[in-house]
């Protein structure tokens, strides 16, 4: 018995070291970690990120807080306002161009309309001028009616020129 106890003992101590000899074997042919390896290693894995609270109206409704607002830094932009016209999309810009050009347009068709009615009447009341035979009527009352015309006519010229102005200042944005 007592051989085999020995025989036991023997055999469980070169199983032990066959173990650990195992264990230094793996070791030296373990390849060594590079610094970022060993960097994510260190980090422990990937961390969940902590969850946001969802804001909700029961929230809101049992704030007691007040809205304080601080003025702006000197050389900053003034906040913008409730008021103020929310940003134009393209197709809104594009419609507002197409009806400032239809309204210049108009516009102009209608002072050389009006230019071309008080340039016939200033012709009208030349000839009628030429044709009285009496020269207290016309001195008085044709002249007085053709120099008012002229007047209207040099107006309606002024407005003529500057709705055409108007109108390339639009043509010249929509292109």
């Amino acid at each position: 018995m007592k051989r085999i106890a020995f025989a036991l003992v023997f055999w469980m101590a070169a199983a032990a070291a066959a173990v650990g000899q195992e264990k230094t074997d793996t070791t030296a042919t373990k390849p060594v970690d590079s610094p970022l390896v060993r960097a994510a290693k260190a980090s422990g894995g990937p961390r969940r990120k902590p969850k946001k609270k969802v804001i909700t109206n029961a929230d809101v409704k049992k704030s007691t807080g007040k809205l304080i607002v601080l003025p702006g830094k000197p050389g900053t932009a003034a906040p913008a306002h409730a008021d103020a016209e929310p940003p134009k999309g393209p197709i809104e810009r594009q419609d507002a161009q197409l009806r400032a050009h239809k309204a210049a347009v108009e516009q102009v068709a209608a002072a050389e309309k009006k230019v071309s009615g008080l340039e016939e009447e200033v012709r009208r009341l030349e000839d009628a001028y030429y044709a009285e035979n009496d020269p207290n009527y016309r001195d008085t009352t044709i002249a007085a009616r053709f120099n008012q015309a002229k007047r209207q006519l040099d107006d309606a010229r002024h407005t003529l020129a500057d709705a055409r102005d108007a109108q390339e200042k639009v043509d010249r944005k929509t292109q």
